[in-house]
Formats: C-alpha cells, structure tokens, sequence
C-alpha cells in the first residue's frame, strides 16, 4: 500500500491542548487534494482532515462551504467551522477549479460499415465520409468523445466490435419483460426502452470516468446525433437526468445550430469549419 493510501492522523495545538483527527485510507485522495488547495488559506489545520471525511469530492466540499446557517457551517461534522473559515476555503477552491469545462461529445454511429470478419475498433469499422468527419471531430474539438451505437449502447472508439446491422427503427415496438425503469420513471416495455436505458448507463459511466473523481470537472456534453437516435432518448429523460458531481450542461449542435441543420451534408460542413477552428488554435 502506498503512503497516500494509507491513513493519516491531522494533529492541531490548541489552548494548549492537542486536536486529532484520523482521515481513512479511502478519503485520503480527496484529503491530500484538500490541503494542497487550502495549502496559502488561513483555515485550521484539522479543516481540511473533517472536509476529506465529511465529503464525497472537491465539488461537494465547495457546496458543503455554502451551506452555512448563522454563521457556522451546517454540514454533518463541519459545524466548527466558522462562516470567516467557510468563505476562505470557498474562494480557495472556487480558484482552484476555475478552468474550461471538459467538452465531451458523443456522436452517432455510421450505418456503412466494413464487413471484414473479425473484431476490430469501432471508429476503424465504420467507413463512410459521414463517419470520418465525426471521428475528426470527436478528436479534434472534443477532449474525449464516445459513439451511439443501436446494438452496443456506448462505445469507445476503440473498442473492438465485429460487424453488425442494426438500426433504432429495428427495436421500435418489439416487447421485453423487465422490472427497471427508464430515467423518466417510466416502464422499461420494449427493445428500444432498454436501449434508451443501455445509453443512459453508458453515458453515466463514461462521464464519470473521464470528468470524475476526487477532483470532479465541469463537463460541456455534446450530443451529435440525428433526430432518429435523439428523440426516443429524450424522449425517455436520457440527457437531462445524467448524474455528475460537477456542473454538467448538455447541448445538440446538429439542431440548435443554423449551419448544421437540414441534413448530412450541412452536419458535415459545420464539423469541417469547428475541427479547422480547433487546428488553428493548437497550432497558433
């Protein structure tokens, strides 16, 4: 085990009496990331040990500074805490996190498809010119991006996948029996309900996994899909029910922005111009 997985015991003089407090193994991270941030703020030593035991990451330990009710905090095990000490650690981090949002994008898979036997990555198994520009783009303008597949949910680009033919209109109306719900609340009743489910927990997943953690980012999310694919998952409460622990804004380019609207072909061109933009900047 290394020394940042193990537990520490905070140590605090005061009127001439010592303080303790022991942070578990498992808040250590989260610990270790505290007092580098509050390292120049003059708060109490033991502070940021109860902040790591008492809260889940950086976001929830900046929400658990605001809440304060006449002039202490009122977070389970930070009431101590005066509002002079909360405000301090507030700003202290609100610095800290004061970045660009992480822009995910998640497109949609391509109909035109290599038939070669075999596995190979998914970005390599769709061939069309449509596809190419989508995976420039994921590549280029996104931080990290992720496609919609009708069979597979969430993939990598990397993942390997054989070939395969499905479509949306091909789970439409076909019977499941199943006793989850979708994120609206509704009954999980047919293919394509699990699917919008399937989608929904990928999404969850990837998000955490890129902008998560003890040190969670704000996340930009773009979905670039087609009505076809976009409406039974919003349909079914996809997009505005993703949990993230940091701010998390969702967007449609390919229906909220003139240049894109009105088919492949405008999709295509607006991609070019946003991939062209993001070249400069990386090259300037």
């Amino acid at each position: 085990m290394s020394s940042r997985q193990q537990p520490v015991t905070v140590e605090r003089e005061r009127f001439g009496e010592t303080e303790s407090h022991t942070v578990d193994s498992e808040d250590r991270p989260l610990y270790d990331l505290l007092a580098d941030v509050l390292d120049d703020t003059s708060v109490p030593d033991l502070m940021p040990a109860h902040m790591a035991t008492h809260c889940d990451n950086l976001a929830d330990a900046l929400d658990a500074m605001t809440e304060v009710y006449k002039g202490r905090c009122t977070r389970d095990g930070l009431g101590r805490y005066s509002l002079s000490y909360c405000r301090q650690a507030q700003r202290a981090i609100e610095d800290y996190r004061d970045a660009e949002p992480a822009t995910l994008a998640a497109v949609g898979c391509s109909q035109s498809k290599d038939d070669a036997d075999g596995l190979m990555p998914a970005r390599e198994r769709y061939s069309s010119g449509y596809w190419t520009v989508k995976d420039r783009y994921g590549k280029a303008v996104a931080d990290e991006y992720c496609i919609i597949s009708a069979k597979f949910g969430v993939l990598s680009p990397e993942e390997p996948v054989a070939d395969y033919d499905r479509t949306v209109d091909d789970l439409r109306g076909v019977p499941v029996q199943s006793d989850v719900r979708l994120p609206n609340g509704d009954n999980v009743d047919t293919l394509l309900d699990l699917w919008a489910l399937d989608v929904y927990e990928g999404l969850t997943a990837w998000i955490k996994q890129v902008a998560g953690g003890v040190d969670p980012q704000d996340v930009d999310l773009e979905i670039l899909l087609g009505t076809t694919y976009r409406n039974p998952l919003e349909t079914r409460g996809v997009f505005d029910r993703l949990p993230h622990t940091a701010d998390l804004s969702v967007s449609f380019p390919f229906q909220e922005i003139e240049q894109a609207r009105g088919g492949n072909g405008n999709q295509m061109d607006w991609m070019t111009d946003e991939i062209e933009a993001a070249q400069e900047v990386a090259d300037s």
